[in-house]
């Protein structure tokens, strides 16, 4: 078959338009030009789209079936087109991205969803993980971009970009004997067993308060843990605020504690990785979810 998207265009045109001289002012053209190339592409096909034998046009029966097929065609070829053109000005055409898992996913659903407005014909692939895993997929190129809790160590390649800081809160077990005191000390902390996270060699990223500590790499196992009153912890507020576990867990207040212990967050990619329109509004857009979690 030898139909060209000329004629495609034609078709679609006097389908939705609803006859042959609507489709012609649409795409700039005279009539006989459209009458020729939707004929031709009957001819092309093998059968009739359109039904003459009245005054104007309409569809035939295979007419109406191959519409929205031709429709598809049409749609796949914008499609390249503007991907071609994203890719010639230097632009992605293609993202994958991981988000670590204590990072709050329900406020990025909001990000995602404007992003697809913004870039309609991205590829986007989007994966959780932990810090380590993270880090090591972009090193290794098997990522573009990862939203993250600040790490210490980082491949030599990779940056950490900071966005900004999420609060901390002290949880503990509803049996836990700091649920009773009234005020809460450093030297209170140090008594009872600290739960601390870590990345997946079982390294921590911060010095544990007690020396009675447990590492553990993940802070929904880390919580579940407290839960049992098998220790305390600190975890980001969110996490603790979360419907899942907030009804088995206890906040202690304890703003002179928490004075100084954030968690940073940030963008982590490679080095040699080139800034672009998508990696600049990404970055403008999770300043707005720090902002507005705030």
């Amino acid at each position: 078959m030898n139909w060209s998207i000329d004629q495609l265009q034609a078709f679609v045109s006097a389908a939705q338009l609803g006859s042959f001289s609507a489709a012609a002012r649409k795409l700039g053209k005279a009539q006989s030009r459209i009458s020729s190339a939707i004929a031709n592409l009957e001819a092309d096909l093998g059968f009739e789209l359109y039904d003459r034998s009245a005054k104007l046009p309409v569809l035939t029966a295979l007419g109406q079936q191959m519409l929205p097929e031709a429709q598809q065609v049409l749609e796949q070829c914008h499609r390249l087109q503007s991907r071609a053109l994203t890719a010639a000005n230097k632009e992605p055409i293609a993202l994958k991205i991981a988000i670590d898992e204590a990072i709050p996913i329900e406020a990025i659903h909001s990000m995602f969803m404007r992003l697809g407005e913004q870039f309609p014909y991205l590829q986007l692939t989007v994966t959780n993980g932990t810090q380590d895993d993270i880090s090591a997929a972009i090193e290794n190129r098997q990522l573009d971009i990862g939203l993250m809790l600040s790490q210490k160590a980082l491949p030599d390649n990779v940056m950490f970009g900071s966005l900004g800081y999420f609060e901390l809160a002290l949880i503990v077990g509803k049996q836990h004997p700091f649920v009773e005191l009234e005020s809460l000390r450093y030297q209170d902390l140090q008594q009872y067993r600290q739960l601390v996270q870590c990345n997946r060699a079982g390294l921590g990223s911060s010095v544990p308060i007690s020396p009675s500590h447990w590492y553990i790499d993940s802070y929904y196992l880390i919580s579940e843990l407290v839960a049992k009153n098998q220790g305390w912890a600190f975890v980001p507020k969110h996490i603790a605020q979360n419907d899942w576990i907030k009804d088995a867990i206890q906040v202690v207040h304890c703003d002179s504690l928490l004075a100084n212990m954030k968690f940073e967050i940030g963008i982590v990619k490679r080095c040699d990785s080139p800034d672009s329109k998508l990696t600049t509004w990404l970055v403008n857009e999770l300043l707005k979810l720090l902002d507005d979690g705030r």
